[in-house]
């Protein structure tokens, strides 16, 4: 048995101070009389804290009687004055940063929140749920014990047998079904953690996180009066599990027996599921793409949709639409085309809501136009597009959208392969999956066949598991092809989302406990993604910092030298309090606006903005470039956030708009 050894830290590091919603709220307390606590070292992000269940303001530090209702679990306070009142702390707490106290709460009733970092799980599709410990000694050392693998799975057999002894070291499990946090929504808020070296040679990070749910939840999970179910337990027969294919198509000059031989695995899944009861449960959509079409204006379009999911219901209909679409007898400038136009309409353009099973899949013989190519529609590079893909509106009845790429190696377009290669990788990135991605090799049309209805019939495979209550199981041994393990891999995640959503799935109402982000017995396999809470504000003021970067690198594109003037200038407007106009100082493309420090104490090391003057001018043009092409592809993933109104929650139920909040991401910040 390989053993872990541990190499800790002396102590357990508090994570450092982030703001929700900072941008208008210190222009508004800077205005005005009475204001929040900045948080010690700061000087524009303010001491917040989250409600635990049941607590309920009053009037005066120590008063027995509460003014008020109870306040909803997840609530977010500022913190206006803290007062101890015969050996209890008190806090005075208001929904805004100026003048808005409400009212007083002990401490016992809030978690003193000091940074907006938090987890999630992640879809638990080919591992088992995590075990939340009660003592952090207690986890690490069973990280560090020789006998981890059998001990593990002693403490999953008493959860599973429901037998509980008297200090048992394990509080509470991750439910076995996936808890959608956009369905149900939940925090795990980071209140410490420590890294731990294992000896695979793997880092783990041990975590000490509150969860709180808004919904009321299982206090204990374990504590459930007799076996846990499982998740085989809970599959039953989703007669309304439905998955939605829709195909992204190079239509260019080289690909006509591409297209027709796609055409043909359709029409060959649709005869399949001809009558049988799984009829209705798989939908085919279609989209085309080209180039640019203002440097060739014969191509007739970048990216267009020939059929949707809907039209896909009715395989006459969808035929009629898709038969239309042909192979283009007009060449684009250079061999790459708009892939990622097709993608991003194949995501925005579609109708996914009611589809549980979501897959893209990318055909073509080429690369794709980058985020910073000027003939590129979209400018969102491929891991934009993943992220968006991943987030795409999870509250209409569905989850992520996987996507996967068969990229045809063909002769002519050799001089693409790595480049495109990278792309569709980063592109198709699924979780403990890896990457979706499918090299044709040589790009013979029966090879690429081959792959096409593997892919499909995969996916038919699995819903009619899923349909009959079944569990996807995922394929081992040397018979399985790499198409069916990985899309196995996603339509079991997939699937257990779905059922998380149907039997409402649910994170503990509220424990304090300590988990590993990797799997006890497989640590190659993140059990935890960590992902930040921002407010409205906020993204609006970050947004707003990224727009000033940009545009006075526009400003001096001829003359580099002259950027960091530039920014001091673009901070000094953003600074918003005319008495610290005089003391900005620009040392790093962080320092403009409140983006410094907000990333500066988090577990996050951001390149870009960490760039100073001297590594600016280091930089050749083509550098400096790729820069603020990344810092303008954040600019539009912002944007689409912002838009996206389902996404926001109002936590107290009584907030401003400004106020209300997302979690994004951790890579997703700049």
């Amino acid at each position: 048995m390989m053993r872990m050894s541990i190499h800790r830290s002396v102590r357990v590091q508090l994570l450092g101070a982030v703001l929700i919603g900072v941008g208008l709220a210190a222009a508004a307390a800077a205005a005005t009389g009475r204001q929040a606590l900045p948080m010690p070292g700061k000087t524009s992000l303010y001491q917040r804290v989250l409600t635990r269940p049941g607590a309920a303001l009053r009037d005066a530090p120590g008063a027995t009687t509460r003014s008020g209702a109870e306040v909803p679990p997840l609530s977010i306070f500022y913190v206006y004055d803290r007062q101890p009142v015969q050996g209890t702390d008190w806090l005075e707490l208001g929904a805004a940063a100026a003048d808005a106290a409400a009212g007083w709460l002990p401490a016992a009733e809030v978690i003193d929140w000091r940074q907006t970092l938090t987890v999630a799980f992640t879809r638990n599709a080919n591992r088992e749920p995590a075990l939340f410990f009660r003592d952090r000694g207690d986890l690490l050392g069973l990280m560090d014990s020789e006998t981890l693998v059998p001990e593990t799975d002693r403490l999953r057999a008493s959860i599973q047998e429901g037998e509980i002894p008297e200090g048992f070291p394990v509080i509470a499990k991750e439910p076995d079904a996936y808890v959608d946090p956009n369905r149900q929504f939940y925090l795990l808020p980071i209140l410490a953690h420590e890294q731990v070296d294992l000896e695979s040679g793997l880092r783990a990070t041990v975590l000490d996180v509150a969860a709180v749910t808004l919904q009321a939840g299982d206090p204990d999970l374990l504590a459930r009066g007799g076996a846990a179910r499982t998740a085989e337990a809970q599959v039953g027969t989703p007669a309304d599990y439905r998955a939605g294919v829709v195909f992204v198509v190079d239509s260019t000059t080289s690909m006509g027996p591409y297209i027709d031989r796609t055409r043909a695995a359709i029409r060959r899944i649709y005869e399949r599921l001809k009558g049988s009861p799984m009829g209705n449960a798989l939908s085919f959509g279609l989209v085309a793409f080209r180039d640019n079409i203002d440097v060739a204006p014969g191509l007739e379009y970048v990216s267009r949709v020939a059929a949707n999911l809907d039209d896909g219901r009715d395989p006459s209909g969808f035929f009629a639409k898709v038969n239309r679409v042909e192979a283009t007898n007009v060449s684009s400038r250079g061999f790459n085309e708009d892939a990622f136009a097709g993608v991003y309409d194949a995501i925005e353009s579609i109708d996914w809501r009611g589809y549980a099973g979501r897959f893209i899949v990318l055909i073509t013989d080429a690369g794709a136009r980058e985020a910073n190519d000027p003939l590129a529609r979209s400018h969102l590079g491929a891991e934009r597009l993943r992220l968006l893909a991943q987030e795409k509106d999870q509250t209409a009845g569905g989850g992520k959208i996987a996507i996967a790429a068969l990229h045809l190696l063909t002769p002519e377009g050799r001089q693409t392969h790595q480049l495109a290669a990278s792309q569709y990788r980063t592109l198709t990135r699924w979780g403990e999956a890896g990457d979706l991605y499918f090299p044709v090799k040589g790009g013979a049309v029966e090879d690429f066949g081959s792959q096409v209805d593997a892919l499909a019939d995969a996916l038919v495979k699995q819903l009619a598991g899923i349909r009959s209550g079944r569990l996807i199981q995922v394929p081992e041994g040397p018979q399985a092809t790499e198409v069916e393990r990985k899309t196995a891999l996603v339509g079991r995640a997939m699937q257990l989302a779905y059922l998380g959503r149907e039997t409402g799935s649910r994170a503990p109402r509220l424990i304090d406990a300590w988990v590993s982000d990797r799997d006890l017995k497989d640590p190659a396999q993140k059990v935890l993604e960590v992902r930040v809470l921002i407010g409205k504000n906020q993204l609006s003021n970050l947004q707003e910092t990224l727009e000033a970067i940009v545009a006075a690198g526009e400003r001096t594109t001829m003359s580099a030298k002259d950027f960091f003037g530039q920014l001091r200038g673009a901070a000094a407007a953003l600074a918003r309090d005319p008495d610290k106009v005089s003391a900005v100082q620009v040392k790093r493309l962080a320092d403009v606006g409140l983006v410094g420090e907000w990333l500066d104490d988090l577990p996050y090391t951001s390149q870009i903005m960490n760039l100073t003057e001297a590594r600016w001018l280091a930089r050749s043009y083509a550098e400096q470039q790729e820069v603020l092409d990344a810092i303008d592809e954040k600019i539009r993933l912002y944007r689409r956030i912002h838009d996206d109104t389902d996404r926001w929650i109002d936590l107290s139920g009584r907030a401003s708009k400004g106020e209300s909040v997302t979690t994004i991401p951790l890579d997703a910040l700049p």
